[in-house]
Parts: structure tokens; sequence; C-alpha cells
């Protein structure tokens, strides 16, 4: 699989010239991350190999949790806790 930006920033700042950058959103926390022109996705973050999905530096070393996923199992505890008569 080979790196691919997802979307594309303009820094705007009156002190600076303007700031042209793609970007890629994590596939674990959708953190937007800004890509340099040749950046390797080791220097980003990383690959994980499990969902193949490019990965924010926060999330490198936490294992596979996709947000999917995360949002999969809060709805599931939404509905036990509903089944429960709690909410």
């Amino acid at each position: 699989m080979t790196r691919r930006e997802g979307g594309y920033a303009t820094i705007t700042d009156p002190e600076q010239s303007l700031v042209e950058l793609s970007t890629f959103t994590c596939s674990h926390c959708c953190r937007v991350t800004h890509v340099k022109a040749r950046q390797r996705p080791e220097d980003l973050g990383g690959l994980c190999k499990i969902c193949m999905g490019l990965i924010c530096s926060a999330c490198v070393g936490k294992g596979c949790d996709p947000l999917e996923e995360k949002l999969r199992r809060e709805e599931e505890h939404y509905r036990t806790l509903r089944s429960y008569g709690v909410l």
C-alpha cells in the first residue's frame, strides 16, 4: 500500500506566508495530520498492519482500535444500559 494524502490544508498567518500541506486522517482516532513533502509514513506515525490504515504518532503502539470499533462498543454499552432501564 502506498501513502496517499487524504486532504489538503491551507494555513494562513498574517505575519508569515501562506502554507499549503497535504493531510491524512488517522484510521484509529480521526486526528488530522499534516504531511510535509516526501515525508515517510513512519515519521508521521505509521501504517497499521491490521487495518492497513495510516495512523498518527499518538496511536502508534496502542494496537488496532479503529474509530468504527470504538463507536460500536459505545453503542452496545448504551443499548445494554437501556435494556436495564438505567437510561
